[in-house]
């Protein structure tokens, strides 16, 4: 009995990876590489942590600048803060959100980012929140 199919099995199978391929192809190009970004937040503050030399991680504290109040931070050499960004928590006049940074790794050895939550009109007393991470970049 001869089939009616006017491709063949193995052109069809044939045709069928290399969709498959090409999709897989796609989706890697879409979908972040390797692992996803470390997050630290206050719960961090004091610790030691570990990221890899040219890696990027993420550091998220609570803030409210319509209190005047917000971060001041800074970091040593070996650290680049690649964004800073304040995401609003609640549509409400006065209502706190979270300020979001990432922070690219690079230099190797013992690095340090930290933050004082103040008013940026007063002067420091000692007595402000702060926040310290030691990273370690490998």
């Amino acid at each position: 009995m001869v089939s009616k199919v006017g491709i063949s099995m193995p052109v069809f199978m044939s045709a069928l990876i290399l969709i498959g391929l090409l999709a897989a192809l796609g989706f890697s190009l879409v979908l972040p590489q390797g692992s996803t970004a470390q997050v630290f937040g206050i719960g961090d503050n004091g610790k030691t942590v570990a990221v890899n030399d040219g890696s990027t991680f993420k550091i998220k504290l609570d803030e409210n600048p319509s209190t005047g109040y917000s971060w001041n931070e800074s970091v040593t050499p070996g650290l680049t803060i690649t964004a800073s960004d304040y995401i609003s928590g609640a549509n409400m006049p006065g209502a706190g959100g979270t300020h979001e940074w990432t922070v690219k790794a690079a230099g190797k050895g013992q690095q340090q980012f930290s933050g004082i939550y103040k008013r940026s009109w007063e002067p420091v007393t000692g007595n402000e929140n702060k926040f310290v991470i030691t990273v370690m970049v490998k």
